[in-house]
């Protein structure tokens, strides 16, 4: 069967990993795909600051679920934090609000001097906890919940009472991903897009991907679904095998979060369509990358990964200088494409954050007078 050639912009022709003849694949998309597909640079996202006065302060932190990808920022801030002399304190749960507002109550009680919603608590679900933050004069920070394009404190959603964010690059891993499926499949990625519309980037990240098809990519073609958080560990593999059932011309399954790779990967096995059907994602958590190494692409095929140590990192400078009393700046974190071609730099097993390089933490810890 013949590709249709996508046909915006510059061109190229392109060798496949699909098993299909090679199309012609625009130059913008080669050079997304190339922007992202090597270890971080690091821009300082403000001036040098010193944080020696710091020492003692302490920092109480939320995150939101239980999972590697959280506990790998955690464990960095942890390291950063101590290395400025701050006192951590991480707050464990298993994803409740209840247990999120019991957190914040806790740091109040025990007079903390800045709060972080790591990954992130939802802040527009615990209005009267930041309220009482506030007037205990508690800065709180909001951290990978809002996307790198959405409006600064106060002006982003569920910010009216928050003192800072550490955004994400949600929209610009979605464009990404939607370019490698376009390279990938030579110009004919028919792609099952599986979102979770109670998150609030997820209709961002979609319409990016959508936006990036439409832009450079004629032959190709995309569905959408949503699943509920609460349902990504019990429903993802029925919705997702009842799809692929009803539009049997998929090749491609997006799912934007990891959490829901373990889901994909049965509903795909239990229709034989190995080979047929590739699985990508986004977050770079280690089992994920482990399953494109183990399966050689086949099955899971692509991820969208984010330096987790930067993260941490990024987030600590925000917390410096939220606590030295300056103002906040726009923190920025990389993110790489992972697929069999690079993902053995991820480790065997895959590791959380290795691969990317340490410019971020080196970068900061110079920044911060700290060393690097």
């Amino acid at each position: 069967m013949a590709l249709a050639a996508c046909s915006k912009g510059g061109t190229t022709s392109t060798p496949t990993d699909s098993g299909a003849p090679a199309a012609a694949v625009p130059q913008a998309v080669l050079d997304t795909i190339a922007k992202y597909s090597g270890p971080s640079t690091f821009t300082p996202p403000g001036p040098a600051i010193d944080v020696t006065s710091l020492k003692g302060k302490k920092i109480f932190d939320i995150p939101s679920v239980p999972n590697p990808f959280v506990q790998s920022i955690s464990a960095s801030m942890k390291e950063a934090a101590e290395k400025a002399g701050m006192v951590y304190t991480k707050f464990d749960n298993q994803a409740q609000v209840s247990q999120w507002v019991q957190g914040i109550n806790q740091a109040i009680a025990s007079k903390q001097d800045i709060i972080v919603l790591n990954g992130a608590p939802d802040p527009r679900a615990l209005g009267p906890q930041l309220q009482a933050a506030k007037a205990a004069g508690i800065p709180v920070i909001v951290m990978h919940f809002h996307d790198n394009e959405m409006p600064a404190v106060p002006s982003c959603e569920g910010c009216a009472d928050v003192t800072a964010t550490v955004t994400a690059p949600f929209n610009e891993a979605g464009k990404a991903a939607a370019a490698w499926m376009i390279k990938d499949s030579g110009g004919a990625a028919n792609v099952l897009i599986v979102g979770g519309s109670d998150i609030l980037p997820s209709p961002g990240t979609i319409k990016a991907m959508q936006d990036e098809f439409s832009a450079n990519c004629s032959g190709c073609s995309n569905t959408v679904i949503n699943i509920p958080v609460a349902d990504w560990n019990t429903k993802t593999q029925g919705v997702v095998q009842s799809a692929l059932q009803a539009n049997p011309k998929v090749n491609y399954v997006y799912v934007l979060y990891d959490a829901m790779v373990a889901g994909a990967i049965p509903a795909v096995q239990t229709l034989a369509k190995t080979g047929q059907v590739k699985i990508a994602s986004y977050n770079g958590s280690p089992f994920a990358l482990d399953a494109i190494r183990q399966s050689n692409g086949d099955l899971v095929t692509m991820n969208v990964g984010e330096d987790t140590p930067g993260i941490g990192y990024a987030t600590m400078d925000q917390v410096f200088r939220v606590l030295l009393g300056q103002p906040p700046v726009p923190e920025r974190t990389p993110i790489r494409i992972w697929d069999k071609t690079n993902v053995a730099e991820a480790g065997n097993p895959a590791k959380a954050g290795q691969g990317y390089g340490n410019v971020y933490t080196s970068g900061f810890l110079k920044l911060w007078g700290l060393g690097g």
